[in-house]
């Protein structure tokens, strides 16, 4: 009797153990959908989710100025860790929107993108990160603002004036937005 009681118990464990160690098999479960496997966010829907608000509030500070934009391309970060290289399964992707502001525009890069900021943090999900970089390489009175949306990506929103050949002084609001890492729906395994 004692033998089959064993067994029994034996069996139970054995079966628990089976069960929980599936669970934890690369792929299986939660993990995956954190590695980015299946399900959740892309880095499309991400950008989908910063574009728009980040150009309706830039186009404010310049009315009737029409933004310059190109993408800075996406960035693979996937994969189990940085030793093994990165993969497609996760990418980070960036685009920039720049305007180009009058000579006769005398305001300040800080009035610039402060202006920016707070019309970006007025909406939801957006909130400014204090951040120990505040100015722009290269470009002396520069000033640079970050504004994330958690889960989704950050912006960089910057201002300066450069100078003409002629010597005036011309205002450029800059803002780059990226995403998370996140998931890449084109990506497949091998």
């Amino acid at each position: 009797m004692r033998t089959g009681t064993i067994r029994k118990i034996s069996c139970a464990v054995l079966v628990a153990a089976a069960v929980s160690s599936c669970s934890m098999l690369p792929g299986s479960g939660s993990e995956s959908k954190e590695k980015g496997d299946e399900g959740g966010r892309t880095y499309q829907d991400a950008m989908d989710a910063m574009y728009p608000g980040v150009l309706d509030a830039m186009k404010p500070a310049m009315p009737g100025v029409e933004p310059q934009e190109s993408s800075n391309g996406n960035s693979e970060c996937g994969g189990p860790d940085l030793l093994d290289g990165k993969d497609g399964s996760k990418v980070v992707s960036s685009h920039v929107v720049s305007l180009i502001g009058l000579a006769s525009d005398q305001r300040s890069p800080e009035e610039l993108t402060s202006g920016v900021v707070s019309r970006l943090t007025s909406q939801e999900g957006w909130q400014l990160e204090q951040r120990s970089d505040s100015s722009l390489v290269g470009h002396p009175g520069g000033v640079l603002k970050y504004v994330k949306k958690p889960g989704v990506g950050t912006v960089m929103i910057s201002a300066y004036q450069f100078k003409t050949t002629s010597g005036d002084a011309i205002p450029k609001l800059y803002a780059n937005i990226v995403t998370d890492c996140l998931r890449n729906p084109e990506w497949q395994k091998e």
